[in-house]
């Protein structure tokens, strides 16, 4: 039988499905079945860490094809899970912030601590959430994302320095 991929949707459920087991593992009345059960998924996650990572110096010499894999939405998560992303964590930034509305403006990019601006003053929770969830997707070993609103600046001139030098209205023009 020839092998038939997930669709990314179905990919995605089983993501999330996998993240709720696990989650609630914590919860069962056994707590040494589930510390147990969580050690056996530590050692298979380690174990198919360290096979990716064989793959993956295999295919040193062929960067294409290790970039194609990884632009796969499934393989590039688990190539991050497992620190073998061969893109660089700002090229991965910069990607998700290209792929939003306006797109956002990366002021700042230190080891885990992100900081950016919203474009156009015109940011709301919905926004910033979004661009957290992004940034997360694509870069989740940024821990820290500080998200501003404002003007960009030197994009627009402030209100009130049009009025500057005028006088009071209705007092006959211009102040000179």
């Amino acid at each position: 039988m020839p092998f038939e991929p997930w669709d990314d949707t179905h990919a995605r459920r089983q993501v999330a499905l996998a993240e709720e087991r696990l989650s609630s593992l914590d919860t069962l009345p056994d707590g040494v079945a589930a510390a147990r059960a969580a050690e056996t998924v530590e050692t298979l996650v380690g174990l198919y860490g360290e096979c990716l990572g064989r793959i993956s110096a295999q295919l040193a010499d062929e960067p294409e094809l290790l970039g194609r894999l990884a632009a796969d939405e499934l393989v590039g998560h688990l190539l991050l899970v497992h620190d073998l992303h061969p893109e660089p964590v700002e090229t991965r930034v910069r990607r998700a912030l290209a792929e939003l509305p306006g797109p956002p403006e990366l002021l700042e990019l230190t080891g885990t601590t992100l900081r950016l601006r919203i474009k156009g003053g015109c940011g709301s929770a919905g926004t910033e959430q979004t661009v957290r969830e992004a940034v997360a997707a694509r870069a989740p070993e940024i821990e820290d994302v500080t998200v501003e609103s404002g003007p960009q600046k030197g994009a627009l001139i402030p209100v009130d320095s049009l009025f500057r030098g005028r006088t009071p209205a209705g007092s006959g023009g211009m102040a000179g």
